[in-house]
């Protein structure tokens, strides 16, 4: 007997569950009360089990993996402030069998229908205050109500997409915790989740006949494309969403790209004549559907709040007049509501007779008298929180208050009784997930979404599921919990189901060339993705010459071009300026050791660092116009960069190898990013703008290097004319052109006049002449623009030029002529940067950090 007790004790140990700790009087999604594996985890569970702890933990390093290089991050709370942490998904997906999940569906369903019933009542007829069903200060009194809401189309649907929280409690039962009408967030996270987790068990989902979701996204594609008013068979299709910097960043920009609609601003947007227009380069351009995923209150700063910046102006007006349908309706927040759902089910027997079948959790509105005297009598056992609105609060646990905590409550609650609601303490049901490198048991919550198409409701047979051991930071939002897991609904059939977001091939599409059509804000965010890939290839390039000839064995202090370099590096903001003051120096930190530091200062506002997060930032905003691959990267790039060092991790220096070598892996993936812009960028206006960004910068560092390398007097010219043609990335050019002898005519003339060198002035010039020739609203009218006079000024003084003539040295021994070209080049392109942002990016007010800071 003992003996097979330890046997029983071993197999246990090594087993991949062992790990998992079933939670007295909590219910186990995976073992029943008898301590066995549910039948339908019994394939999951035995998978697991044949895969091994170690190849589990290749599958969480491919997730993590997969979801740096995908860029998923999420909006949290930190005590900084707000930060974009790495999204967290668990290798252990969240089980729900068919049968199961079909009286769960049935239930969401009839929820939808009475929030539908519920919201046009309230906005509309408002028989169940007038019945006393719902009290009406629940609607009167809420700060998130307005008049404006009553007034629109009563006909009109106004929900569309709704979200459910939905917990398990202890006995097993199902229980709401919340609904969410308004913006429900967390749908894009899902997709995400799925499409991760598919890729690293493909198998396995195979095996569990697991629903797929496909069919949903298919079905509210469809939804949306019907609900326009015109060009029904290929509208126009937008998601509002809030500026750069929001927490819906990420799966918005996700999803407009899953379900190929447009990704826009408030800015992005302009009212005439009661229609809804996107402002493009080309025009005004029309928009059938607008998904909108700001606040109700923010849509329209006319009619709603005045200071808003997330809307646009007029947006009310155009639903009167049927000029666009807004998905969901504004003034659907109301909903929402937390207060209202201890009336949910008397609601429900008001519009359809019968009781809801998914009951909420246990709830009471503090402004009921009665509900109040049950609240205060049994404060140890609730949870209190807002009444009126959904908000990131964390709720108020009874039972952790102490007396006089418990005796300010009441006072609060005696006050401003309307303003709480109170629900029943409820024990989440565990489930297993992957984490800290095995398998541990959690607490979970799930979102559920459904799409409400007229009549019908359909809901996704899923949900997302968010992990943790705190039940009421899960509560507080869709991104609390510091993890989440694919949620399946499992058969015992396998799934025969096929969705595409292709278009279907009867519609017909008329064939076009476009472009016209680019928002002038992504214009502007493409421009400054190009100048900031550009500048942090031209510092990563400096810095790396500079270190590898700073490092070496000789004395680089005798080196007059590595002085030069080092002005160089101070003129563009990566070391402090007293390092190009001889008298400055000694009072420093030695070049040596500063030099590794500074790829990694985040205090130089024109620094590598501050630079890439710059690029960083931009290409978020424009997620949605980049490739996958493109975007990769980007993030790549900034990982790679900013990973900790190998040596020096108790200060996070790098010593003079590991900078030469980080700085090299950011220019080969400077590069890269630049290849495949090129190669895969449509030559539409959002490449003419990215590449217009690219070719000003290239402009403007090359001329600064040229007046701080080249022009100041020197004895012996070699050794800088060399230093400037490595970085400038022409060395090999030179020496195919003319061997191992350096001379100033010929460098000049393949950095400043060689109209064939991508690397020279001349070149970025034309680029520039070229490319503004292509972009709208350049011809036409006598003489010329603003823009075309810089432009043309600019190339006749470069191609006029003799690089003879620019390298005679003046009476002291300077480049003087060569000076003078560069410095015109260098004061005329800011005015041409400026006159481009005053014709194509006028409504944009960022400040920018950019220039040579000579």
């Amino acid at each position: 007997m003992l003996q097979t007790s330890l046997q029983s004790s071993d197999a246990a140990s090594e087993s991949v569950w062992g790990a998992v700790r079933r939670d007295v009087g909590t219910f186990d999604e995976r073992l029943n009360d008898g301590g066995f594996v549910r039948n339908h985890w019994r394939y999951l569970n035995d998978q697991f089990e044949a895969f091994g702890a170690e190849t589990l933990r290749e599958h969480a390093a491919s997730i993590e993996q997969t979801v740096r290089e995908n860029g998923i991050t999420v909006h949290a709370e930190s005590p900084d402030g707000q930060i974009d942490r790495p999204w967290q998904l668990s290798g252990v997906p969240y089980l729900i069998h068919a049968d199961e999940w079909h009286g769960i569906e049935t239930g969401l369903m009839r929820r939808t229908r009475l929030l539908e019933a519920v919201l046009h009542d309230l906005l509309g007829a408002q028989n169940l205050i007038r019945e006393g069903v719902i009290p009406g200060e629940l609607i009167w009194a809420n700060p998130r109500f307005h008049r404006s809401y009553t007034d629109l189309d009563a006909e009109r649907q106004k929900l569309h997409v709704t979200a459910t929280d939905l917990v398990r409690d202890a006995k097993g039962q199902w229980r709401i915790t919340g609904d969410r009408t308004r913006a429900p967030s967390g749908l894009g996270y899902l997709l995400e989740n799925r499409i991760v987790t598919s890729r690293v068990l493909a198998q396995t989902i195979r095996g569990c006949n697991t629903k797929r979701l496909a069919n949903f996204f298919a079905a509210l594609r469809e939804h949306l494309k019907s609900l326009a008013e015109t060009q029904r068979e290929n509208p126009r299709i937008a998601i509002l969403t809030p500026p750069s910097g929001s927490y819906r960043e990420f799966e918005d920009t996700y999803l407009a790209r899953y379900l190929g609609v447009t990704l826009i601003q408030g800015s992005d947007l302009a009212v005439r004549g009661g229609r809804l227009y996107l402002k493009t380069l080309g025009g005004l351009e029309p928009i059938q559907v607008l998904w909108r995923h700001v606040s109700d209150r923010q849509c329209d700063p006319l009619e709603l709040e005045s200071s808003s910046t997330e809307g646009v102006t007029g947006l009310l007006r155009c639903v009167r007049n049927r000029g666009v349908e807004v998905v969901n309706s504004v003034g659907s927040v109301l909903a929402e509501t937390p207060g209202l759902m201890p009336y949910l089910d008397a609601a429900n027997r008001f519009f359809f007779g019968d009781d809801l079948t998914l009951q909420s959790v246990k709830s009471y509105w503090c402004g009921d008298p009665q509900h109040l005297s049950h609240v205060i009598a049994n404060l140890s056992s609730l949870v209190i929180g807002s009444a009126m609105a959904v908000d990131s609060e964390r709720a108020i646990d009874g039972s952790l208050l102490t007396a006089t905590e418990q005796e300010q409550l009441v006072s609060r609650l005696r006050t401003t009784p309307g303003q709480f609601v109170a629900h029943e303490r409820l024990h989440f049901a565990s489930t297993p997930v992957w984490s800290e490198g095995q398998i541990l048991s959690r607490k979970a919550v799930l979102r559920n979404f459904q799409l409400l198409t007229g009549d019908e409701v359909r809901v996704l047979p899923g949900a997302l599921c968010r992990v943790g051991q705190d039940e009421l930071e899960l509560l507080r939002s869709p991104v609390s919990g510091r993890m989440t897991q694919d949620c399946w609904v499992t058969g015992d059939q396998p799934v025969d189901q096929h969705a595409s977001l292709l278009a279907d091939h009867e519609t017909k599409i008329t064939l076009r060339r476009g472009g016209d059509e680019l928002p002038s804000r992504v214009a502007e965010h493409l421009f400054w993705l190009g100048r900031y890939a550009e500048r942090a290839e031209c510092i990563a390039r400096v810095l790396r010459i500079t270190l590898q000839r700073v490092s070496g064995e000789d004395n680089w202090e005798s080196f007059e071009e590595v002085r030069r370099l080092i002005y160089a590096l101070a003129s563009m903001g990566q070391i402090e300026p007293g390092f190009a003051v001889s008298s400055f120096v000694e009072n420093l930190p030695h070049l040596e050791r500063s030099l590794p530091a500074s790829l990694l200062d985040r205090e130089q506002p024109r620094g590598l660092l501050r630079t890439m997060k710059s690029m960083l930032h931009n290409a978020n905003a424009v997620r949605d116009r980049l490739s996958v691959d493109a975007y990769r990267i980007i993030q790549r790039a900034y990982q790679e960069l900013v990973q900790p060092a190998l040596s020096g991790r108790a200060t996070g220096t790098l010593s003079a190898g590991e900078a030469i070598e980080r700085a090299g892996t950011l220019i080969v993936d400077l590069l890269a990013f630049s290849g495949v812009t090129h190669e895969g960028f449509v030559r539409t206006h959002a490449w003419q703008f990215l590449e217009l960004g690219r070719r000003i910068e290239r402009a403007t560092q090359t001329c600064d290097w040229l007046k701080t390398i080249l022009c100041p007097p020197t004895e012996e010219p070699g050794p800088t004319c060399e230093a400037l043609l490595e970085i400038t990335d022409s060395l090999m050019t030179y020496r195919s052109r003319y061997l191992s002898l350096v001379q100033l005519a010929p460098v000049v003339d393949l950095v400043v006049t060689d109209e064939i060198n991508p690397r020279s002035v001349r070149f970025q010039l034309e680029r520039i002449a070229s490319l503004m020739d292509q972009l709208p609203g350049i011809d036409g009218g006598a003489g010329l623009g603003a823009i075309q006079r810089i432009v043309v000024s600019l190339r006749y003084h470069v191609t006029v030029a003799d690089p003879h003539e620019l390298c005679r040295p003046g009476d002291e021994g300077a480049l003087e002529q060569l000076a003078d070209l560069v410095d015109l080049v260098v004061q005329e392109l800011p005015k041409l940067s400026e006159a481009i942002s005053a014709r194509y990016l006028i409504h944009t007010t960022t400040q920018r950090l950019t220039g040579t800071g000579r």
